[in-house]
């Protein structure tokens, strides 16, 4: 009867341990958090417009931003200036997409490293913005 009522106590206990390991919710993990925090960006932003009177500007600056996840749970922002932010989807692996037009592209080359070339307009003029991001 000793046995019978200690076998009986460990599966009582085993039973409790497997129903509260069950019962516990687990956390789901964003794969974006990997990118997510302070940058540290260098944009070179240059605007062209070759009409009858003609016009270009370039500058470079440094600029803290940070990159956030958006409301889709896909999707991040990346703020690289004070006024500039794009928004695009990151896939598990890393890859970005849905960028605003055929003329941009980017990639992250590391967790910690980004490269944007970011182009708008046509029609003889244009903006472009080259960014390289490094996370602090």
């Amino acid at each position: 009867m000793n046995k019978i009522s200690i076998s009986l106590q460990n599966i009582l206990w085993l039973i409790l341990l497997l129903f509260f390991l069950i019962s516990c919710k687990k956390e789901k993990s964003d794969y974006r958090n990997s990118y997510i925090g302070i940058w540290s960006f260098k944009v070179d932003r240059t605007e062209i417009n070759t009409d009858s009177i003609g016009y270009y500007y370039h500058d470079s600056l440094v600029y803290e931003g940070e990159i956030v996840c958006s409301e889709s749970e896909n999707e991040i922002t990346i703020k690289y200036t004070c006024e500039n932010t794009i928004n695009l989807t990151l896939s598990t692996n890393g890859e970005l997409s849905n960028f605003p037009s055929h003329y941009c592209n980017g990639e992250f080359l590391s967790i910690d490293s980004l490269n944007l070339h970011l182009k708008w307009g046509g029609l003889g003029g244009g903006t472009t913005h080259q960014i390289q991001g490094v996370k602090k």
